[in-house]
């Protein structure tokens, strides 16, 4: 098995893999910004309801792809 097929085995190992890079953004936090933040109220982050899909590549791995429409 090479790297590749390793972090490909499934969403949750690509997910493990992506989440392991050391970047301060990714794709994942523009979309959780966008369909969490954007729309909220809250004055303050520090109780986000959202925190199982803040930072998370899993969450946005599973995510429909709308760049097709």
């Amino acid at each position: 098995m090479n790297e590749f097929e390793r972090i490909t085995q499934s969403p949750e190992a690509l997910g493990s893999f992506l989440a392991s890079l050391p970047v301060l953004t990714g794709p994942w936090v523009e979309l959780f910004n966008r369909v969490f933040c954007d729309p909220c109220p809250a004055d303050n982050c520090d109780h986000c309801p959202h925190q199982a899909e803040r930072n998370n590549p899993t969450w946005w791995l599973s995510q429909e792809d709308k760049t097709h429409i």
